[in-house]
């Protein structure tokens, strides 16, 4: 059976068009706040999960340790974020939130929403969450270990007593 040539008849290509449109369109609409991206995916995810450490934001983030430690670094050194010393492990630091960094990721969310409302217009409320699914699904299956990451954190803040 013959593959087909064109990139629209695979459903991977389309997600990348996707990704990278909705990048190219976040950026533009978060400009003004002089984060990145992947700055701005960085206080969202210590605003969900205040005990990740720079390692745990690199995996959920995909991006090399090293790339989040030099972006933890401009956050804390912009007063987005805090680094703290850890009461039990001396190699951890617990990220903390400023107020300055909630509320300029409040700013950026609120984009974000109408970026989303706008291009999901046309599904129903049920498509969405179908969607969502399905993703999620593809997801876990391409790549295991984000199906366990939530558990794998979960345990890595019991060892170190992060919470």
């Amino acid at each position: 059976m013959p593959f087909s040539m064109n990139p629209r008849d695979y459903i991977t290509c389309l997600m990348s068009q996707l990704t990278h449109t909705m990048e190219h369109q976040m950026t533009s609409t978060v400009k003004d706040t002089n984060l990145t991206l992947l700055q701005l995916s960085a206080l969202a995810e210590l605003n969900h999960d205040g005990t990740l450490s720079t390692a745990d934001l690199a995996r959920l983030t995909f991006v090399t340790p090293q790339n989040m430690s030099l972006t933890v670094s401009k956050l804390a050194a912009g007063g987005y974020l805090l680094r703290k010393a850890h009461p039990t492990s001396a190699r951890v630091k617990r990220l903390i939130l400023t107020p300055r960094g909630l509320k300029v990721l409040r700013r950026a969310v609120a984009r974000a929403v109408v970026l989303e409302r706008q291009m999901f217009s046309p599904l129903s409320s049920r498509q969405k969450s179908e969607l969502r699914s399905q993703l999620r699904t593809c997801l876990t299956r391409i790549k295991p270990a984000l199906g366990k990451n939530k558990s794998t954190l979960a345990a890595r803040s019991r060892r170190t007593g992060l919470r």
